[in-house]
Parts: C-alpha cells; sequence; structure tokens
C-alpha cells in the first residue's frame, strides 16, 4: 500500500514555485494541506504514479501554468460582504435610479429600520457626478435611516438618519471630520471620516448568519480571481466573532488576516489605548488568534483621509484652501504606537496624502528612539500613496513595511485628478522608487474601493495605465518585481519567512491560468481567469 498518496496531484505545462533555487517545475502533489513534493520536467509521471491513489484528486494538463496564489496585504473582505446585504446602488447610474433602489428596499424594510447601501460606488459614476443629497434620500422614504455608505470615509444620511447621529444645523464641526452644509448652515447629508463615525456608532450590526453568508459568497468571489490570503483592514470586534464562526462553518475560500478598526474616538471611548487593549484581550481578541485559515493580525488606525481628505503638504487642486485632515494629534499616535510595541500588538496604520506618511514615520523613529528597533512587520504604514522620495529613504532606513495598492490609481483616477490635479496623481504609488531604495512593500487592492483582480493590480503595476490615462509611467515596475510584491513580500510580512514558494513543506496555495501571467502580451493581461484555484491544498475555484 502507498502511504504517501496524496490529496491532490497537479500536472502543468510550467509551475512558477518562485522558490530561489529557480529549478523548473511541471508537476506536485498536495498532502495534509501542504506541498509534498515537486517535480521537473521529465518527471511528471513517476510524480503522478507514486503520489496519486483512490481518494486524490489528479489535475493532468498541460496546458495550465501553475503559481502560488495571489496575497493581497490591504483588502476589505468584511466590507465586500457587507456590500452584498447592503443596497446594490452601484447599478444606478443617476440619482433617481439610486434613490429608486433605496426605495425599492424601503418597501420589504420594516419602517424604523436602517437601510444601508454597498460601498462599492462613486459619485462620479452618476450623471450627476455628485452625491445624493439628504433631501433626495428622503424622496425613497421618511420611514427609515438611510447610510449611503460610499468606501470606508464617506457616507450620506437622509433626515432621519441625521436626527438619529445627532447631526443638525447647531452641531459643531468634528475635529478629523466633515459634515456638509447648504448656504443657511443645514447639513446637506454628506459625512466624512469622523462626522461618519457619528452615524456607524448608531447603526446596529448586522445579523451574523446573514453576514457569515456574505462572507462565504465574497470569499469565493475571491478565490475565483487567483486570491489565497487577505489582510482585511477594517473589521469591528463583532464582526471579527462572525469571521470565526464563518471560519469554523468552513465559509471562507481565502485565508484571512483580519484587523480591528480602532479610532481615536473608539479609543478615547474606553478612556484610554491600555484600556481600549484590555478590552480586546477581555474578548479573547489578541494578535494570532484563530485557527483554520483565519487569524488576527492587530489593530488599523486611520492617520488621514482618502481621495477628498488625504493630508497633502500643498492645497487640493479643486479646494485651494484645503489641505486635507489629520485625524490624530502626533503625540497621540506616538503614544498609543508604542504601547501598541510594548504590548505586542501589531498596528497598520493608513496614511495616504505626504503630510499623513510624513507624520506617521517621524511617530515611528520616534516610538524606535523610546523603545529601540521595534520587531519586523510590528508597524506598517497602509498605502503610502503620495510619498516623497525623503520619506522613501526614510521608510528604508526604518525597515516599516508599506502596503501599496495600484487598483486605488486605476480605480479612482479621475476623481483623483479632479482633487489633486493630473501631475500630483501621477506621483501616487512610486513603485519604482521604492523597489530601488529596498524598501519593504506588499501589493494589494484595497478591493472594493479597488477593482479585485490581483492582474488588474499587475497590468496597473507594469504600465502605469488608468481610465485617466498613463499616469507617472516612471514608477513602473517589471513583472516579475510586481508578482513578488503580490506572493512572497505579503507572506513575508504575515509571518511566512519563505514567502509563498511552492516547495515541500509550504502550504499549497496556488492558482492556475491557461496562460502564462509572467509572458502574455501586456493587453491580455488584465482579461485571463484562473482555471483552478486551491487554498491548503482544498481546490476552492474551479472553471466551468
Amino acid at each position: 500500500m502507498n502511504d504517501r498518496t496524496a490529496d491532490l496531484v497537479v500536472r502543468a505545462g510550467t509551475v512558477h514555485t518562485l522558490a530561489a533555487t529557480g529549478r523548473p517545475a511541471t508537476a506536485l502533489a498536495v498532502r495534509g494541506g501542504v506541498i509534498a513534493a515537486v517535480a521537473g520536467p521529465g518527471e511528471e509521471r513517476d510524480l503522478l504514479r507514486q503520489w496519486s491513489g483512490p481518494a486524490t484528486t489528479v489535475v493532468d494538463d498541460p496546458g495550465l501554468v501553475v503559481l502560488p496564489a495571489f496575497v493581497d496585504t490591504h483588502n476589505h473582505l468584511m466590507l465586500a460582504a457587507r456590500n452584498l446585504l447592503g443596497v446594490p446602488v452601484s447599478q444606478a447610474r443617476d440619482i433617481p435610479r439610486f434613490v429608486g433602489l433605496v426605495r425599492e428596499r424601503a418597501a420589504r424594510t420594516p419602517a424604523g429600520q436602517w437601510i444601508v447601501t454597498g460601498a462599492d460606488w462613486h459619485e462620479l459614476q452618476l450623471a450627476e457626478r455628485r452625491m445624493p443629497t439628504a433631501l433626495e434620500l428622503d424622496r425613497a422614504t421618511t420611514d427609515h435611516p438611510v447610510l449611503a455608505l460610499r468606501g470606508g470615509h464617506n457616507g450620506v444620511l437622509n433626515s432621519a438618519g441625521l436626527r438619529l447621529a445627532g447631526i443638525g444645523p447647531d452641531t459643531p464641526d468634528v475635529p478629523g471630520g466633515f459634515i456638509s452644509r447648504d448656504a443657511a448652515g443645514r447639513p446637506t447629508g454628506w459625512v466624512q471620516d469622523a462626522a461618519l463615525e457619528l452615524a456607524l456608532k448608531v447603526l446596529p450590526p448586522l445579523p451574523s448568519e446573514a453576514l457569515a453568508d456574505g462572507l462565504r459568497q465574497a470569499s469565493a468571489t475571491y478565490a475565483a480571481h487567483g486570491i489565497g490570503t487577505v489582510r482585511d483592514p477594517a473589521v469591528t470586534p463583532e464582526e471579527w466573532q462572525t469571521y470565526r464562526r464563518a471560519e469554523a462553518a468552513g465559509q471562507l475560500s481565502v485565508r484571512s488576516h483580519a484587523m480591528i478598526f480602532s479610532t481615536p474616538a473608539a479609543i478615547a471611548s474606553a478612556g484610554s489605548t491600555a484600556a481600549y487593549l484590555d478590552g480586546l484581550e477581555d474578548q479573547g481578541i489578541t494578535p494570532g488568534t484563530g485557527q483554520g485559515l483565519l487569524r488576527l493580525w492587530g489593530l488599523k488606525f486611520v492617520l488621514d483621509g482618502g481621495v477628498e481628505a488625504a493630508a497633502l503638504s500643498l492645497p487640493y487642486a479643486d479646494r485651494p484652501d484645503f489641505h486635507g485632515e489629520l485625524l490624530w494629534d502626533r503625540s497621540d499616535l506616538t503614544e498609543a504606537l508604542a504601547l501598541c510595541v510594548r504590548r505586542g500588538w501589531p498596528v497598520g496604520t493608513h496614511a495616504f496624502g505626504d503630510r499623513a506618511v510624513a507624520e506617521l514615520l517621524d511617530a515611528v523613529r520616534e516610538v524606535e528612539g523610546r523603545l529601540g528597533p521595534v520587531p519586523p512587520g510590528m508597524l506598517v504604514v497602509e498605502h503610502g500613496g503620495l510619498i516623497t522620495p525623503e520619506r522613501i529613504a526614510d521608510a528604508a532606513a526604518l525597515g516599516v513595511h508599506i502596503t501599496v495598492q495600484q487598483a486605488l490609481l486605476g480605480g479612482l483616477s479621475h476623481a483623483l485628478t479632479a482633487s489633486w490635479g493630473p501631475q500630483r496623481t501621477a506621483e501616487l504609488f512610486p513603485l519604482r522608487e521604492l523597489v530601488d531604495a529596498g524598501a519593504w512593500i506588499s501589493a494589494g487592492t484595497d478591493h472594493p474601493i479597488g477593482p479585485l483582480d490581483p492582474l488588474l493590480g499587475l497590468h496597473g503595476m507594469t504600465t502605469r495605465q488608468t481610465p485617466a490615462g498613463v499616469l507617472g509611467p516612471r514608477h513602473a515596475i517589471s513583472r516579475p518585481e510586481a508578482l513578488h510584491l503580490y506572493t512572497t513580500a505579503g507572506a513575508r510580512l504575515l509571518g511566512a519567512p519563505d514567502g509563498v514558494a511552492l516547495v515541500p513543506g509550504a502550504p499549497a496555495d496556488l492558482v492556475a491560468y491557461s496562460t502564462d501571467p509572467l509572458t502574455c502580451p501586456t493587453e491580455q493581461l488584465g482579461h485571463l481567469t484562473p482555471a483552478l484555484t486551491a487554498v491548503g491544498g482544498r481546490i476552492v475555484h474551479r472553471a466551468a
């Protein structure tokens, strides 16, 4: 009897193992969730014969090209799950249709219950090229509070929603936030960042069972795009419990490393950073906890806004008196980061504009001055979008990790050029300079803010093509470099010192295409789709 029977055997035309040896490979065997054996040209049939048994799944297709599944280090899987439960306003192309979709949901929702939209829309997709107002949402319903959530930084409330959030004509401006007002000072419905948090605080949590099913659907879509692992940067403590239930029920198709979304207001409400961490730990929420495909990574801080409120050193192109918002006081941020390091809590901090990136790197330097060298990957810059050459050198010297998302430039290019101007937008994500400086970076999408498909990300990283044209072509990197950022670099951030190489003993997370993403024509890259994806040796997607 063969005691080396594999769970899965794959014979392909090429297996890009990404191993340091570079030895050609064409077949592999998987057992117990890890790579058990790899074979090169001429050795495939021996591997199939030695490792195949009655229960082995055999994929024998010499037309396939196999590579490690993608690791997306900044991807909002939980938000994607919530979007599936929200009103699908991304289907709307004008405000009347947007309002109509909300009205349809209101018609089958008990009065008084909140109605929340999916967050995967942008006003530039609407004919009016603006957000709806509270009064327009009131035409959908006055019997329900409504939050039209847009991305992670903005939302629009109807009149009932504004009342429940405590936002009215006499509400003062919120530090670190924005309340849009008309000429008479009345709120128009649009709220941003810390002001949006006023609404999120009174929003009841979604039913856990429904949200877990959203995770099932969303993670299956991720697997269908060749993604094997995500780092999810905005999860509440309640949503973490839903994550755990979904994983225990086998509903996840990808690995997820969740981050607890932690705002200055939430920390202040606990009384201090120490008390905030105590509260999480009392719930059993600690770094590294989890099982199977799920782990708790750490915390997520937000230092500035997105397209409309990133902290910039120069004024906005469309608002000459505005430089964006910093949501943390520098000394408070430094104190919080230092305490988290002392207590073993990794922190990823959103910093998009150049002013925010500088502020965060200076805070990290102060932390190191107090505590000595910080463990690698403990303090992470999320986005680092408009990082300057001087700050690239700082990041490389500090050894701080930066997660970059070329997909944001592609997905938001028109909005960015309108707010920042084309020249400044073209300086976003200077990957060539980051790589050449030896900065420690990994790639992601910020989905559902940016497009999900990793191959679209590779295309953008190597061409700098966007819907607004080619922006900053000198920042482009090569395809092998881009693949490294989307696989090995991300895995190392998440605790795999050897990355994702498909070698014996490594997790069997892989994706197969019928065309080689490393060598296909540029114009074909963004159109390839996986033939199959496996995570932990289990096939989680297979094309029909």
